[in-house]
């Protein structure tokens, strides 16, 4: 009886497979399908504060920012080191700094808060930040409601390392749409080189996958942004269920390495694709110059270290990798 369980769910794997294979030309790298892990229960989720229009914004903050703007709503405080403002506060200001793309291993999230309406929000939740879909705002206790949560992306485009702020774009573009994007860096060189894939999530089944895959062509159809196919894609249990920033961290750990202040938008994003290939978790923070400037300053910190020493063990890899990073600063939180 056992021997013909395992055997149908081999069959009804590779089913799912050749299904998804045939999307996958032109795919860089191997994408492998095979079932992730449950997504851990969150009985005690906290509902976003976000508004999902700039109708409830204030009229002094759309007068002084406009759409253009990257607004992240992810502020960096005293404690806890991370907390989500609401959609009606700018998310800019010369006081604090407010972190705009975070790298958690392989995948990056640019933590821009859309003023389009949209069906996912980053929220605090007990001793994390995450993006909260609609599936999640309440209680999730019976196994069949389990098994709604989504488990398939779409990859739309892989890009190569040395256009990564050409696929930030991208993904501005897909955020501002109202869709959850993110990117996902492969996990070893490519043709001699790493890759960012564009993936928008998260769906509960091939169907909804592929309809959303449709719809997402058919918007950037004229603009021609993307090829004319994508990927579904079943990615794996860290892509799906890590949360975009543990706030355990900095607590636990409490050392980082800051990179000298960047005026260029695009010299923060050139450094932050290199680092990410030699760091576990890293982010940039973006603030004002001033209260009557409207000139950002940027910053990369690479985070986070339990002690000195192991963060000076990380700046010396780093210099040994990438040499052009000559001036990492060492600062306890």
């Amino acid at each position: 009886m056992w021997l013909t369980a395992f055997a149908m769910a081999g069959i009804l794997g590779l089913m799912i497979y050749f299904q998804m294979s045939d999307h996958q030309e032109n795919v860089v790298g191997t994408l492998l399908i095979g079932p992730p892990e449950e997504l851990t229960d969150n009985t005690t989720v906290e509902q976003s504060q976000d508004n999902e229009t700039t109708e409830l914004m204030p009229e002094k903050v759309a007068k002084v920012f406009s759409i253009d703007y990257e607004l992240s709503h992810l502020v960096e405080t005293s404690s806890p080191y991370w907390d989500v403002i609401p959609i009606t506060e700018a998310g800019i200001s010369s006081e604090n700094w407010h972190t705009i793309m975070v790298q958690n291993r392989h995948k990056i999230d640019y933590t821009i808060t859309p003023f389009s309406p949209r069906e996912w929000h980053l929220v605090r939740s007990k001793n994390s930040i995450k993006v909260q879909f609609p599936y999640e705002m309440s209680g999730v206790k019976d196994i069949l409601a389990r098994k709604k949560r989504g488990k398939f992306s779409i990859q739309l485009i892989s890009i190569e390392h040395d256009r990564f702020p050409h696929a930030v774009s991208l993904l501005k573009r897909l955020l501002h749409q109202g869709y959850y994007a993110y990117l996902q860096r492969t996990e070893t060189e490519f043709e001699n080189k790493y890759w960012f894939r564009v993936r928008v999530g998260f769906f509960k089944n091939l169907e909804d996958t592929r309809a959303a895959g449709n719809k997402i062509m058919q918007k950037f159809q004229e603009e021609e942004l993307f090829s004319s196919k994508y990927w579904p894609v079943q990615p794996g249990p860290q892509e799906l269920s890590r949360p975009v920033i543990d706030l355990r961290q900095p607590l636990n750990k409490p050392w980082v390495i800051q990179l000298p202040l960047y005026e260029s938008h695009a010299d923060v994003l050139k450094d932050f694709a290199d680092l990410s290939t030699q760091t576990d978790f890293s982010y940039i923070s973006q603030k004002l110059q001033s209260d009557s400037s409207d000139e950002q300053v940027y910053r990369i910190r690479i985070g986070f270290f339990e002690t000195k020493q192991e963060a000076k063990r990380t700046v010396y890899g780093i210099k040994k990798k990438l040499p052009q990073f000559k001036k990492l600063k060492l600062i306890r939180l």
